[in-house]
């Protein structure tokens, strides 16, 4: 019988779209720089195979990774394969180079200047520890913890016992996850700890966990469902958690009632049950309190700033290109972190409301708060989580072991590099 998807496959293929490529350089190749110096780009254009493009226009724009334009031009193919752009930042942030073209896939690549001096975008709230400090005792004193743990045979044929655990939260809800502890851990064989609140999304990076043999592991998710080992019905639940969320404030869960007040804020009740599963696992006998750590992508990086801000049991953490940091850098016209909570409101109204709130969920602000070693990944070239956005956390950071690293054009796909590198930090010992 004859395959009714080769038609489609060939037209697919017949499309321009992804056919080109870009080679960039900068003319300094570590793509720092001091304010008002020149930086110029080169950019080599061509085919991902065979010679390159003789036709077609690229826009060519430059921007401070926000609402600012610097310059901008298009370069006509027919004129040859490479030009170069040039401009410059008088204030601390990212100078973006940004190219379009007609099916051509968008390509950024950023240059920085001193970036080690961006400023959030406003101030932490005068009672900010205050709340914070309230909403985790008023949690304790009303709401009792709720342990619930299923042992799942399946998953616990090795040298670990592996367990859905979930915690009760405020707002009627719970928050889901696993556990995972050697089966010979004691209070005479304690075990280092590796926490961790994944990306967001509903991909198997949401749903699932690897257990250990040689540290006890738990993964507590956002979202206020259990997630499903079955795909299709994760999504399924992720799109009906949208859903009701949509329902209620015409937005996704991530900006879901933070134009109501701060305690409707998805991300409140998510982050108090979350911060209650760390003391939980930090009261357990087989753990070693001296080697507790954190570490976490995109969204798991941004609860990262979150808790190792609110909770003091870690003694390191890792923040893979983390989101929910610098929520209000729009105000210095420049693009906020994921979820850009008030920039994405249904309305002026809620934009107005959001803007009081926000700033309780700034991870700019929690880092004030870190008082651990920490690692931070950055992408250059991340449009998701901004590295302006990142680098204004990081700064707030007040520990001396921290260290940031730079991956040049790294867009929100971390290379597996920094996972290697502080990965392998993370699990280096006691401090």
């Amino acid at each position: 019988m004859k395959s009714r998807l080769l038609p489609l496959l060939a037209t697919v293929f017949a499309l321009p779209l992804f056919a080109w490529d870009y080679v960039i350089q900068t003319n300094h190749p570590d793509a720092l720089y001091k304010l008002g110096e020149k930086a110029i780009f080169t950019v080599k254009v061509k085919e991902k195979e065979g010679p390159a493009p003789t036709e077609g226009v690229i826009n060519v724009r430059l921007d401070n990774f926000g609402s600012k334009e610097i310059a901008s031009r298009k370069w006509n193919l027919a004129d040859g394969d490479t030009f170069t752009m040039e401009g410059t930042l008088d204030e601390p942030g990212f100078l973006r180079l940004r190219l379009t073209a007609k099916n051509i896939k968008e390509k950024n690549w950023s240059v920085g200047y001193e970036p080690e001096k961006i400023v959030k975008g406003s101030p932490s709230p005068a009672d900010f520890d205050e709340f914070w400090a309230n909403a985790v005792k008023k949690l304790e004193a009303t709401i009792p913890e709720d342990v619930q743990q299923t042992l799942l045979p399946e998953r616990s044929t090795g040298a670990f016992n592996f367990w859905r655990i979930s915690f009760a939260t405020t707002n009627n809800r719970r928050v889901y996850g696993f556990l995972s502890v050697p089966k010979d851990a004691s209070a005479q064989k304690k075990y280092p700890v590796r926490f961790s609140v994944p990306a967001a999304g509903y991909g198997n990076w949401t749903n699932n966990m690897k257990g250990s043999d040689n540290s006890v592991r738990m993964l507590i998710c956002v979202y206020d469902y259990e997630p499903k080992f079955n795909l299709d019905e994760h999504k399924k639940a992720y799109e009906e958690m949208n859903k009701r969320c949509k329902e209620k404030y015409g937005t996704s869960y991530s900006h879901a009632g933070i134009a109501a007040s701060r305690e409707e804020y998805f991300f409140y009740a998510a982050l108090l049950g979350i911060n209650r599963a760390v003391n939980w696992l930090a009261r357990q006998p087989y753990v070693n309190l001296r080697d507790f750590t954190y570490s976490g992508t995109s969204q798991g990086g941004g609860f990262g700033f979150y808790l190792t801000g609110l909770n003091h049991h870690f003694t390191r953490a890792v923040f893979y290109v983390p989101a929910i940091t610098d929520t209000m850098g729009y105000l210095k016209g420049r693009h906020s972190g994921w979820p850009c909570v008030i920039e994405r409101q249904p309305n002026p109204e809620a934009k107005a409301s959001a803007e009081k709130n926000a700033p309780y969920f700034d991870g700019a602000n929690f880092a004030a708060r870190i008082q651990c070693p920490v690692r931070v990944a950055v992408g250059f070239s991340d449009s998701t989580c901004v590295p302006s956005a990142v680098y204004a956390a990081f700064n707030n950071i007040p520990v001396a072991d921290k260290k940031i690293g730079h991956g040049l054009g790294m867009t929100h796909a971390c290379f597996g590099k920094f996972y290697q590198e502080y990965g392998a930090w993370e699990a280096s010992g006691e401090k």
